[in-house]
């Protein structure tokens, strides 16, 4: 066996390999190998990833290492004369795009840098960033400068407490209800330009949010970050918190009714108003209760007649999500809050003026293509809920904006909603395509019937919660709600 000559077939396919490597490379030895091989010496030759790590490792090593740095690029810059003395790398060599996109993460900049840059990948995550910029925005009002650092690390230390999720429209201790910090209190100043600070601080912070994250809601820590800056600012901003389902009591306090109050007053006649089919006249009138009883004198009257009106309000969001129980009952109604209040967006653009920056036609677009986005994740999304909640909510953001456009601008993104769908892959152009019809009839001046369809089906309100199977889910598994 060991002196057997190879077959035909052998020597076919041998040959075959050598005319496939001559042609790709060249012949060995011919210019054009040797300067293939050339190059690939001069390759292999160059430091490694980790060799250039570790010297960006040192680096770091000599700089603080609880805070950031506001010379990360300087820290990812390319080998000089020096550092080849030291480590033997060659000087001049760049460091790869992945090292450097981890010391961009220790960069300390503005926060509206850090979200140029996609550095910051989630409302979340800007939520963990606010924190300091209020504290040391609402010492202001303490002239006393110890007084003022006092203040600030107390506000730090107090939004390092872990968050507890409360029963019947309790809540935890407020910063202003700690003994010390009203011990204190009549040592804040009076004057306007700690006031003048949080209203900027307010609407910086709100703005880069929905510039930031169009589709996204507000998280509750933001949310609460800005309520300290509204009352510094000394604004009555109704800001309402995102509620958990599985501890929603069915009842609502009564600022989720000013925020829709304050919704109605800006979007009443829009396009949102009419998608949802809302009557914020009636909520108007409902958020009038108990005024004529302060007026005239009568605060036990003025109070109850309030109570009822929230009350009401809570029938209403029960009403609209269908009267369901138990998880998904819970669910749909505090879906419905959120409809009826916009979620924050209309109080923050009609009583403390923030906008975008790109345009609210923009805005809208960006929440479309989140939606497309979110769709295609479906087939990939064992469960699916979670996903069509969010993508729910991003259409919501959509219509919310889109209210804000000129018409003209409207009729283009209504318009450009089936090209952009187009675009993403997966089906999500036919899986989505009730959501985008039920737009154009809306905008067209047309209704959806009681159940939220219209042309035979053809056409949907899309929201987030169903007391059964989502049509979004369509030839998806049924599986149940969580929970």
């Amino acid at each position: 066996m060991a002196g057997r000559r190879p077959d035909a077939r052998a020597l076919g396919r041998l040959q075959h390999a050598v005319d496939s490597m001559v042609a790709k490379r060249g012949r060995p030895g011919s210019a054009r190998h040797t300067a293939l091989r050339e190059r690939q010496a001069a390759v292999a030759a160059r430091p490694t990833h980790h060799a250039l790590a570790a010297l960006v490792a040192r680096r770091l090593s000599v700089l603080p290492q609880g805070t950031g740095t506001p010379a990360a690029d300087a820290l990812t810059g390319p080998v000089t004369d020096g550092e080849q003395r030291d480590c033997g790398l060659p000087a001049g060599t760049a460091v790869p795009e992945p090292l450097r996109r981890v010391v961009l993460g220790a960069l300390s900049a503005p926060i509206g840098t850090l979200l140029e840059r996609g550095l910051v990948p989630s409302a979340e995550v800007l939520a963990e960033l606010v924190p300091q910029l209020v504290s040391a925005t609402a010492a202001l009002a303490h002239p006393d400068p110890a007084l003022r650092a006092l203040a600030a690390a107390n506000h730090r230390a107090f939004r390092n407490r872990r968050s507890l999720l409360l029963l019947d429209l309790q809540h935890q201790v407020r910063v202003g209800e700690l003994p010390w910090v009203r011990a204190v209190a009549a040592y804040r100043g009076t004057g306007g330009e700690s006031a003048e600070a949080a209203r900027a601080t307010l609407v910086r912070l709100g703005e880069l949010a929905v510039r930031g994250f169009p589709a996204t809601l507000l998280p509750n820590p933001l949310l609460r970050e800005l309520s300290v800056l509204a009352a510094g600012a000394g604004l009555e901003v109704p800001l309402v918190e995102e509620l958990a389902i599985d501890i929603f009591m069915g009842r609502f306090s009564g600022k989720f009714l000013d925020a829709a109050v304050v919704a109605g007053d800006l979007l009443g006649g829009t396009l949102y108003e009419r998608y949802y089919g809302i009557d914020y006249t009636a909520l108007a009138v409902l958020g009038a209760a108990g005024a004529a009883g302060r007026a005239a004198g009568r605060p036990e009257a003025a109070a109850r007649e309030r109570r009822r009106a929230v009350e009401e309000f809570g029938k209403l969001c029960r009403a609209r999500a269908g009267g369901g129980a138990g998880w998904s009952g819970n669910a749909m109604v505090i879906e419905q809050a959120q409809i009826l209040t916009t979620h924050n967006l209309a109080a923050l653009v009609a009583l403390a003026g923030i906008e975008p920056g790109y345009g609210w036609a923009e805005a809208a677009r960006r929440c479309f293509t989140a939606v497309c986005a979110l769709t295609a994740r479906l087939h990939r999304d064992p469960q699916g809920w979670n996903t069509v909640k969010d993508a729910a909510y991003a259409w919501r953001q959509m219509l919310f904006h889109l209210s804000l456009c000129g018409a003209a601008e409207q009729a283009e993104v209504v318009a450009g909603t089936e090209a952009e769908a187009a675009r993403h892959p997966g089906r999500v152009a036919d899986r989505l395509a009730p959501a985008p019809a039920g737009l154009r009839l809306v905008a067209a001046g047309g209704e959806f019937r009681a159940d939220g369809t219209a042309e035979g089906g053809r056409a949907r309100r899309l929201l987030g919660r169903s007391g059964t199977d989502h049509w979004l889910r369509r030839d998806l598994p049924a599986t149940p709600w969580p929970g």
